[in-house]
């Protein structure tokens, strides 16, 4: 099998924001309902985007298209042509076949969506295809999570943090951030937390309770990549969609490979449990102690036999450490408002959260949007730090229709 690095991710650039971002609008007391279309549905909490779609892959792609149509057209304008083609230089050509090679490897019912949207959206097919590739066209960048339940939520439900971070220009597009609601005609209603356009999983939770997120993996795993693989977020939206069990997630780690090397955090309701994904293989790793799960971009199992330094990449070391003493610290009292604590915490003041730019000397990267979800309630909050202070969106009540 040959062996060689994704053309998805050749690209690779240190991003600064040129835009001055809004005032923060305070957490949303209600998910309120914009407008409908076919059988969908637009809510927004605060400012971000709840959409709940309805039916066929095809037909939730139709309803998706419609509802955001004006920010789809919008967005694609300023990110892809205004920013990466105009501003960066980079090849429109290059840019299309990138987008064409994420395409090409998704199954026919993700396809069938993607064609909704452009049909309803304004937006041409290679257009619509060329957005939903808004994150390969860059290296990629840290991630962080925390999941807590048992002793260290007081015996209350499990509770699971994560940020995700990414170079700065990123946080001006979090401002498009969409909760994207599937009810699919056969499957498991699943939802899924990503820009606007972007069809594929890098955080989310279904209607039985399974939440994911995924953390780049590279300072462990290395730049070992398959052209020739389906990308891991695509197959984790399907699981979302597939699978209801922790032990069915076991069977998805141990039958699916992995084109990159990622770590997904995922949970339930009673417990957490990190996959440590390489392309050869993975470790099931279930905390750091009993109740406590921490994970950034390296691998910790010790069966790895990987022994990491204090300056590889992403300050990987220096945000769990400090994730791992506030979980600690706040042993027994960690619930929602304390994960929000938790995560609001930036780097120097001893959490794992990149700060605002302009807030603390400047990072290459910024912590874009961040989440909070409660697998046995169906419940999860958002922020996209410098937009949208944390704002609640209550799934089981959509989820159930």
């Amino acid at each position: 099998m040959k062996i060689c690095i994704r053309i998805t991710f050749i690209i690779l650039f240190i991003f600064s924001a040129n835009g001055l971002y809004a005032q923060p609008t305070p957490e949303a007391a209600a998910t309120k309902l914009i407008s409908t279309f076919e059988k969908g549905n637009l809510y927004r909490s605060g400012r971000i985007n709840v959409l709940d779609l309805h039916g066929s892959y095809y037909q939730m792609g139709r309803q998706y298209g419609y509802l955001l149509r004006g920010q789809l057209k919008s967005f694609y304008q300023s990110a892809v042509v205004d920013y990466f083609q105009k501003q960066k230089g980079l090849s429109a050509d290059l840019m299309k076949e990138t987008a064409m090679a994420l395409y090409a490897s998704y199954p026919a019912r993700f396809k069938d969506m993607i064609r909704g949207m452009a049909e309803t959206s304004g937006l041409p097919l290679d257009a619509q295809i060329m957005l939903n590739a808004l994150e390969l066209y860059g290296s990629m960048s840290g991630c962080s999570g925390i999941i807590a339940w048992g002793e260290y939520t007081g015996y209350q439900p499990l509770i699971a943090g994560r940020n995700y971070d990414w170079f700065d220009k990123y946080l001006e597009f979090a401002q498009n951030l969409t909760v994207t609601i599937f009810h699919p005609e056969s499957g498991i209603p699943n939802a899924i937390i990503t820009f606007a356009g972007v069809i594929y999983a890098t955080t989310g939770l279904n209607a039985d309770g399974l939440f994911l997120a995924l953390n780049n993996g590279r300072p462990s795993g290395g730049a070992l990549s398959y052209a020739n693989r389906v990308p891991a977020m695509v197959s984790l939206l399907a699981f979302l969609n597939d699978y209801s069990t922790m032990d069915n997630l076991d069977i998805f780690f141990n039958t699916t490979r992995t084109d990159f090397a990622f770590i997904i955090n995922t949970a339930d309701q009673s417990r957490g449990i990190s996959y440590e994904w390489a392309p050869f293989e993975h470790r099931r790793r279930s905390g750091d102690a009993d109740g406590l799960l921490v994970a950034t971009n390296h691998f910790v199992d010790p069966s790895w036999g990987i022994v990491m330094k204090d300056n590889v990449g992403f300050e990987t070391l220096r945000r769990r450490g400090n994730l791992l003493a506030l979980g600690h610290n706040n042993k027994g009292k960690i619930d929602v408002q304390k994960m929000k604590e938790i995560l609001d915490t930036t780097m120097k003041d001893g959490g794992a959260t990149w700060p605002l730019k302009g807030s603390e000397p400047a990072a290459a990267y910024q912590t874009v949007y961040q989440v909070i979800a409660v697998p046995e309630y169906l419940q999860i909050w958002v922020k996209v730090p410098g937009f949208q202070d944390w704002t609640k969106v209550e799934l089981k009540k959509i989820m159930a229709k």
